[in-house]
């Protein structure tokens, strides 16, 4: 047996018989954010900001389906390419950005009152003084992500991914800074509720779809 397989997806059947009326209400929830007369967000891109959340949640099956979705609306190889990235980045500056919280509780200790604030960005010295190398390793790898000469994707659809996969992880210190920055890019606020949505539906349906492979064990055992 192999846990991901493309035929996992027969299950999907199962799982609406066995759970129809949760499995109704996620079809209608994922076909309104996906809804391709939306007028704020083109369907391309927000199967690009798809790509990016489901190489977040590392779902296979989200991949195939968002991945095919993508194509299908239009997107290249090298659009695809750089919502991969974007996530890589992402998933790289949320652990980057939580070393600012890591000194902040190394230096306070026990007196340490508040998790998240805007000033533990004063804590990038330390942090850039005590690894070596590593910190402008980062930047370097962050300012080609983001660079805003690449033209395969403009710079408001590469801050919406970000805002997307920042959500999925969590991350406060990366939506404060690509909010900012989508927004400098003209996103607005219904585009950063389609990029967030668009989130909200691939956190779901990695749960949803991971729910074929939790009934092809439930057969294997």
């Amino acid at each position: 047996m192999h846990y991901h397989e493309s035929g996992d997806f027969d299950y999907q059947k199962v799982l609406a018989q066995v759970a129809p009326s949760q499995t109704k209400a996620f079809g209608a929830f994922d076909a309104a954010v996906f809804d391709k007369d939306d007028e704020v967000l083109d369907l391309r891109t927000k199967e690009l900001i798809a790509i990016g959340v489901a190489s977040t949640t590392q779902c296979p099956y989200c991949l195939d389906v968002h991945v095919g979705n993508a194509k299908k609306a239009g997107a290249s190889r090298e659009e695809v390419a750089r919502a991969v990235y974007v996530a890589a980045g992402l998933r790289a500056g949320a652990a980057y950005t939580h070393g600012f919280l890591a000194h902040k509780a190394y230096e306070q200790g026990s007196e340490l009152e508040h998790f998240h604030e805007p000033g533990d960005r004063s804590y990038l010295r330390p942090l850039r003084q005590t690894s070596g190398s590593a910190v402008e390793a980062f930047q370097a790898f962050d300012g080609a992500v983001f660079d805003p000469a690449d033209d395969v994707l403009s710079v408001l659809t590469r801050e919406l991914i970000a805002i997307a996969v920042a959500a999925t992880t969590q991350c406060p210190y990366c939506l404060a800074g690509h909010v900012e920055k989508a927004k400098k890019a003209g996103a607005t606020e219904e585009h950063l509720s389609r990029a967030i949505m668009v989130a909200a539906a691939l956190r779901a349906g990695a749960a949803f779809t991971h729910g074929f492979l939790a009934l092809k064990l439930y057969d294997q055992k």
